[in-house]
């Protein structure tokens, strides 16, 4: 049996609350105008293609390439659009600390994940600003997830972003994936050359994925390069430079 649209309260102008509008409805009264078309790059601009063609997007990149800036636009612009079916943009990201032990933090699930998904919601704010941010958040379809609790979640109607793909395990990897249910995407991103839990990158999830999905119906792979940074051009001569000393 069909399920009808669960129904929002919305604030009248005599500040009754008055039943009027689905959850797509009220998401479209926050974000009521699509993102600027702008890209950087004209790989940037293939990636939001490929973003919004599959069902599955798996992307690697070094920093600076924008990866995340369009993908989390991407969501934004499938969300805001009422002719589409996702009603929730979910985060996710391994929780793997760069180098340096937080040690334990206080609070609940999403609290304690607060620190890892702070490069999300940063860019979310840039994007359609904070209170806009708040707003979804407060009609949940702003999620965050953790990795370690989705095992025998199906997440449907919604768009997943799930980045620092290169700290995830193989089997994490396949976790993930396999949680993908009717009327959603994923996008998965990551770099490579950054990974804080392993020495040789081939034992990355998110290398695994790459080389197992490389031509497979529905499932994108876009690969940034060195030369497709478009953030500050020092960030360029600095990755030169540690493969330089690398190879030494």
């Amino acid at each position: 049996m069909a399920t009808r649209p669960k129904k929002y309260p919305t604030p009248t102008p005599s500040g009754e609350e008055k039943v009027v509008k689905t959850k797509k409805e009220l998401i479209c009264s926050i974000i009521k105008k699509k993102t600027k078309q702008k890209f950087l790059s004209d790989n940037q601009r293939i990636y939001y293609e490929q973003l919004t063609k599959n069902q599955i997007t798996i992307c690697s990149g070094p920093a600076g390439v924008g990866k995340s800036y369009i993908a989390m636009k991407s969501a934004i612009d499938l969300l805001s659009d009422p002719e589409t079916p996702y009603e929730k943009i979910i985060i996710v990201r391994p929780a793997v600390e760069a180098e340096e032990k937080l040690g334990s933090l206080p609070g609940n699930v999403e609290e304690k994940l607060d620190p890892y998904i702070f490069p999300s919601y940063y860019l979310l704010n840039k994007i359609i600003g904070k209170e806009s941010r708040d707003k979804l958040k407060e009609i949940e379809a702003v999620e965050v997830f953790a990795l370690a609790f989705m095992r025998g979640m199906n997440i449907d109607n919604s768009i997943l972003i799930f980045e620092e793909a290169q700290n995830s395990t193989p089997n994490q990897m396949k976790l993930l994936l396999t949680r993908i249910g009717f009327n959603s995407k994923f996008f998965i991103s990551g770099d490579l050359e950054q990974t804080d839990r392993y020495k040789d990158i081939k034992h990355s999830g998110l290398y695994d994925a790459i080389q197992k999905f490389k031509n497979m119906d529905d499932i994108g792979v876009f690969e940034f390069q060195a030369e497709d940074i478009v953030r500050n051009s020092l960030i360029t001569k600095i990755l030169k430079r540690y493969e330089e000393w690398e190879l030494q």
